[in-house]
């Protein structure tokens, strides 16, 4: 039989090395191995359907796109993501798809979830300009209990959204494996407004005392009613920075933060809150506890080592709310959602879909057995 070849335009071909998220580097190499893009190949811009595919998965770009006869425009994405210095990020490929998968999770579990069936009241509950109303709702939603790690106040809070109707989800990177990682100094969070089923996402390569700031953040944005993806003006920066001070609040009461704060060792008082050092710097020049944040010194954050993989099963589970979780793995058990599609919505290789399912239900039994 003889092979079906496409026609592809080559400005296509051009449009796609230029939105691709892949350094310069691995763009030259991806040219050179790639037969049918050069101009002296009997079948120049004629690949193969299969060759395509391979192309498109290389630069993340979507196949359909360049069978297009002229390049497709990009979605407009407006921007006010958490990002390092609060300032607009460029929207790479590997962000736009970690929205995109984030968007089709939140519309299936509202879609097809049963407990996303009433809209939840404390979305737009506070008003934006009034700081003291918004930490009011905050601590009307939400206990502080103080832990011995970052990692388990923010498995806590993380857990207590969930348990109100926020889907709280994360992840280190686009589709699957760890080739497509996500800068934090591009993204740090975001938040899917909706009135059932109202999304955050962390990113989850950040550190835990970054994730649990990021956390309250979004969750400050929904109860402002304000979309972030869908924002884009000048007030945008004050709300931020409005926000900033308010998480701040919550995370360290004033009364208990003069309790605990000792200008000698601030690490120490960052390690009782679960918080950075810089925000207990700022915290206390808030409270007029130092002058200014050189008043005092703090060692500057470990570089945490780099992960080596790591159990599959475990990261999966981590990926996804724990309710988003149970109604899609009971979907798939009674046969409304196929196998292969239930391991697509969770975010993982068919092949461990079995396994990840099996260990998430002895989670639930054991915490079953605690109540």
């Amino acid at each position: 039989m003889p092979e079906i070849r496409v026609d592809v335009r080559r400005e296509l071909i051009d449009w796609a090395f230029e939105i691709t998220d892949l350094p310069p580097e691995s763009q030259h190499k991806a040219l050179q191995d790639t037969k049918w893009l050069q101009e002296n190949f009997t079948h120049y811009l004629q690949p193969t359907v299969k060759q395509l595919g391979t192309f498109a998965t290389r630069l993340h770009v979507p196949f359909g796109d360049l069978l297009l006869d002229k390049p497709p425009k990009l979605e407009d994405i407006r921007l006010a993501f958490r990002t390092q210095e609060n300032a607009p990020a460029q929207v790479s490929l590997t962000a736009r798809d970690v929205i995109y998968e984030m968007q089709r999770k939140q519309a299936w579990f509202k879609e097809n979830s049963q407990i996303a069936t009433h809209k939840l009241a404390f979305i737009g509950s506070a008003a934006v300009s009034d700081a003291n109303e918004t930490l009011k709702v905050v601590n009307r939603y939400l206990v502080l209990t103080h832990f011995s790690s970052p990692r388990d106040l923010f498995k806590d809070l993380r857990n207590q959204l969930s348990e109100i109707g926020i889907l709280v989800m994360q992840k280190g990177g686009a589709g699957l494996g760890t080739n497509r990682p996500i800068e934090i100094s591009e993204l740090r969070a975001f938040v899917l407004l909706d009135d059932y089923a109202p999304l955050i996402f962390i990113n989850q390569k950040d550190s835990y005392t970054a994730r649990i700031f990021s956390l309250i953040h979004e969750f400050i944005h929904i109860l402002h009613g304000t979309d972030e993806l869908l924002s884009g003006n000048d007030r945008d920066i004050v709300e931020e920075r409005h926000i900033n001070k308010v998480v701040a609040a919550f995370l360290m009461p004033a009364l208990e933060f003069k309790m605990h704060f000792d200008s000698n060792n601030i690490d120490r008082t960052a390690r009782y809150f679960g918080v950075s050092p810089q925000a207990v710097a700022i915290r206390a020049q808030s409270l007029r506890l130092i002058n200014s944040t050189d008043d005092v010194n703090y060692m500057p954050p470990a570089v945490p080592p780099k992960s080596s993989g790591g159990n599959p099963y475990n990261t999966a589970l981590s990926y996804n709310d724990r309710r988003y979780m149970s109604e899609l793995v009971a979907a798939q058990e009674n046969g409304t959602v196929l196998p292969t599609e239930a391991a697509s919505l969770i975010g993982i290789r068919y092949k461990i879909l079995d396994r990840t399912i099996e260990i998430f239900d002895k989670r639930a039994e054991d915490r079953e057995g605690l109540c």
